[in-house]
């Protein structure tokens, strides 16, 4: 099997930052964060074989938590897609996978470090680097590589 697809999510809504007092790695998922990773999951409904990636931090882990439990993969966490992390490496790790679909959950800053490098390549016209929270990049492969891009908002 093939690669044909990427597809990166930055993390749902997770409340405010400065509003959690704890761990940041042990900040979840608000409300509209859950509903955002079950419209997400929806989406994705029919979207197999796939691998599932996630930065280590829970708000990440949840927001495709859904989608493990429904496609009954397992999630598996990755350092590159942490916060301060490399999207790059994150990319060239999952371009090797014998699998149809990988879905990789990050953050913020990452999902900016995608949208330039998007638009560097000319994937897909960039108006706006940043992207919204739980909004996705589906990444389309052909021989290894990337050859489209397209931004998906929920």
């Amino acid at each position: 099997m093939t690669l044909e697809n990427i597809i990166v999510i930055r993390h749902a809504h997770a409340g405010k930052r400065d509003r959690w007092f704890a761990d940041d790695y042990l900040r979840p998922l608000s409300h509209k964060g859950n509903l955002q990773s079950n419209k997400f999951a929806k989406k994705l409904k029919n979207v197999a074989p796939l691998l599932i990636y996630s930065s280590p931090r829970l708000r990440c882990i949840e927001t495709v938590g859904v989608l493990s439990s429904k496609s009954s993969q397992p999630i598996v966490e990755l350092n590159h897609l942490d916060e301060g992390g490399s999207i790059k490496k994150a990319l060239k790790f999952c371009l090797d996978k014998d699998v149809k679909t990988v879905v990789m959950c990050t953050h913020g800053d990452l999902m900016y470090q995608l949208s330039q490098h998007i638009k560097e390549k000319k994937f897909d016209k960039v108006s706006k680097l940043e992207v919204p929270k739980a909004g996705y990049w589906w990444l389309k492969v052909e021989n290894k590589k990337i050859k489209k891009a397209k931004l998906y908002k929920i």
